[in-house]
């Protein structure tokens, strides 16, 4: 693993308690005695995440609706944008992982790292710390917000009247894992030879992924 401290100058923070910097970058596939994963910091920093970036554009987009925030709130913190955070950060060099694990799975830990991080940041400073790093991480999506890629249910919608004057319809296929972290799997379909799933945290991020992989099918 690469040294601890160029990850800190990167955030620009510098941690008193390494410990909780270290447990932020540890998956659970990591079989290192005494060493914890950072599954309940992801928890935690992924509230810290959105209650800062929710703020910071209550503040910047003041002429914005409620519905106008949550769909820049939603491309703010989704995992397309942690990933692009995370790997301006090079992070995935830093995270204890098993060997055994590779590509898309890789994609997914590096972006729940960076959730761990920012909660291990909060427990080890303050919330105003915390906001000032996340600020300097966001600078640049923040900037440069283009939704016009992240709402493919609208996408998918849209041509689905277009073509059929009928709207995609979804449904819930099932849901897995403890009550403190579910991931949903939906189904949306067109018709008998257009249907994809999606799998996320809550039933709308799943739905949003069910959608770009339908939208991914027909532009193919």
């Amino acid at each position: 693993m690469t040294e601890l401290s160029e990850l800190q100058s990167l955030i620009g923070y510098k941690f008193k308690n390494s410990k909780l910097l270290i447990r932020s970058l540890t998956h659970s596939s990591f079989n290192e005695k005494n060493v914890q994963n950072y599954e309940k910091l992801e928890f935690l920093g992924d509230r810290v995440l959105g209650l800062i970036i929710s703020k910071k554009i209550y503040t910047n987009f003041t002429d914005d609706t409620e519905g106008e925030l949550a769909k820049k709130l939603s491309f703010l913190v989704c995992k397309r944008t942690l990933k692009k955070v995370a790997d301006e950060l090079n992070l995935q060099e830093y995270i204890n992982v098993s060997k055994e694990i590779s590509g898309s799975s890789i994609e997914s830990i590096k972006a729940n790292s960076l959730e761990a991080l920012i909660g291990a940041i909060f427990l080890d400073s303050n919330f105003e710390t915390t906001e000032k790093v996340v600020n300097k991480l966001w600078k640049k999506q923040i900037k440069e917000i283009d939704l016009s890629c992240h709402d493919p249910k609208s996408n998918l919608q849209e041509w689905c009247l277009r073509m059929n004057n009928k709207l995609p319809e979804y449904s819930l296929i099932r849901k897995d894992g403890p009550d403190h972290k579910p991931e949903f799997t939906i189904s949306v379909q067109f018709d008998k030879n257009l249907q994809a799933e999606g799998k996320g945290r809550n039933k709308q991020d799943a739905e949003i992924n069910a959608a770009r992989k339908l939208l991914e099918k027909i532009e193919n």
